[in-house]
């Protein structure tokens, strides 16, 4: 194993404990002390990936996508002729391949957002800073201006955000089978096959 590959076992091992606490015990149960302890690390390393327990339990790492989305503003990480779309997209499934994708974990959010509601609302927040990061990041990769009446960087990354939650809708559904059914990547590319499909047809049959 790697040293990226232990670094990011070990960021997912710390994000993984601090959402059973907080099933088990609530956000105020435990203390960062005493997740370093059972993860096996010092209260350095843990502040060396996250911010506070809110974000280890939300899974928000320090700096994590941002090397990634500076490489993709600079017209690397995927490949240069997608356009705007696909490449968001390309780039989602890019993430997905560095930090993996677990159907168990996603049941485990959901069990700490029952215990703790309060939580949706940082997600939430998290989210939205995610999808200004990418907005950004697409405007500097194709040469946008920042301008507040040009709004096509903002609608190419909520369009893919849409996307992954359509996508996510299936893959993370109680009846989905990961034996016979795609990869989530697949899920996704395929989903990106259908809305561009759905955009330019005219929903006429031309056989008619």
């Amino acid at each position: 194993m790697t040293t990226t590959e232990r670094t990011r076992a070990l960021r997912r091992r710390m994000i993984v404990e601090a959402r059973r606490a907080t099933v088990e015990h609530g956000l105020h149960g435990f203390t960062i002390e005493q997740l370093c302890e059972t993860v096996g690390v010092s209260r350095r390393t843990f502040f060396n990936h996250f911010s506070s327990k809110d974000d280890a339990v939300l899974g928000i790492e320090q700096g994590a996508s941002a090397a990634m989305l500076r490489d993709y503003a600079e017209r690397a990480v995927v490949a240069e002729e997608l356009d705007p779309l696909g490449s968001v997209v390309a780039l989602a499934v890019e993430q997905l391949h560095v930090v993996g994708l677990d159907r168990a974990d996603e049941a485990l959010v959901r069990r700490v957002f029952d215990r703790e509601p309060a939580m949706v609302a940082k997600f939430l927040t998290a989210a939205d800073a995610q999808l200004a990061a990418v907005a950004s990041a697409v405007r500097n990769r194709f040469g946008w201006p920042d301008d507040p009446d040009d709004h096509r960087a903002q609608l190419v990354a909520e369009t893919a955000a849409a996307l992954l939650k359509v996508t996510a809708g299936t893959y993370f559904d109680d009846t989905y089978d990961e034996s016979t059914g795609p990869p989530f990547d697949v899920l996704l590319t395929d989903n990106l096959r259908q809305l561009r499909a759905a955009i330019t047809t005219t929903g006429q049959d031309p056989t008619a």
